[in-house]
C-alpha cells in the first residue's frame, strides 16, 4: 500500500504516523535510535506492505500490467490502491479526505523524530500530496517521483494511461484488500515493545 492506506491504518490502529512514513525509509534491523512507538509504527508499516503484497487482489491486479509495466507491477497497484481509496475515501472514513490529510500531516511532523534520515520540514506538503491522490494529477505527481527514486531508467513516470486503464479493477479491489489489512492488523500487539 502507499502513503494514504499507511496514515489510515495508523489512525485506526492509534499507532505512529511518523513509524508509517518511516518505513518506506528505514531498513534492516531497527535499534534503539527510535522510540519503541517509532519502532512499533515500522513494523507495523512492513506488516501491512508484506500482507498486502502476499494479497490474491494484489496479486489479480500485479497481473493486468503489461512488459515492461510489469516489472514495476507492485509500485504501480500500490499507488493505484491509494487512487482508489483516495476517490472512495467516504466509505472508509467519517472526516472528509481534506480534514484526514491535515490531521495526518500534523501528527506525523509532530511525531518526527530527530534521528530521522531527513527533517521534517520536507514533509509540509504531504497534505497536499495526500489530497492529490484523489485526482490523475495528484497521482502522476507519485509516479514522477517514484521514477526519480528509482536507480536505472524506467517507465514508471509514463504509467498513468495503464493505471487509469485498470481504475474499474482498483475501484473493485480496494474495500476487499482493506478489510483484511484491517483484520490481520487487528492481530497485531498494538502495545509498543521496550525491546522493540
Amino acid at each position: 500500500m502507499n502513503l494514504l492506506a499507511h496514515l489510515l491504518i495508523a489512525e485506526h490502529t492509534d499507532t505512529s504516523f511518523a513509524g508509517q512514513i518511516l518505513g518506506d525509509e528505514i531498513k534492516g534491523r531497527l535499534d534503539d535510535r527510535f522510540a519503541p512507538t517509532i519502532r512499533h509504527g515500522i513494523r507495523l508499516h512492513r506488516a501491512i506492505d508484506g500482507h498486502s503484497d502476499a494479497h490474491s487482489a494484489h496479486r489479480r491486479l500485479r497481473n493486468r500490467f503489461d512488459a515492461p509495466l510489469r516489472r514495476y507491477a507492485g509500485i504501480l497497484v500500490d499507488i493505484g490502491l491509494d487512487h482508489a481509496l483516495a476517490r472512495a475515501w467516504p466509505q472508509f472514513h467519517d472526516r472528509p479526505l481534506e480534514a484526514f490529510a491535515r490531521y495526518a500531516q500534523r501528527r506525523v511532523i509532530d511525531e518526527w523524530p530527530s534521528q530521522a534520515p531527513f527533517a521534517a520540514t520536507r514533509l509540509q506538503g504531504l497534505e497536499t500530496i495526500l489530497v492529490g491522490y484523489r485526482a490523475p494529477q495528484g497521482i502522476q505527481r507519485a509516479l514522477d517521483s517514484v521514477a526519480h527514486r528509482l536507480r536505472r531508467d524506467n517507465p514508471v513516470a509514463a504509467a498513468l494511461p495503464a493505471l487509469e486503464a485498470q481504475k474499474a479493477a482498483f475501484d473493485q479491489e480496494i474495500a476487499l484488500i482493506m478489510r483484511d489489512l484491517y483484520d490481520v492488523i487487528s492481530c497485531i500487539d498494538r502495545t509498543p515493545r521496550a525491546d522493540a
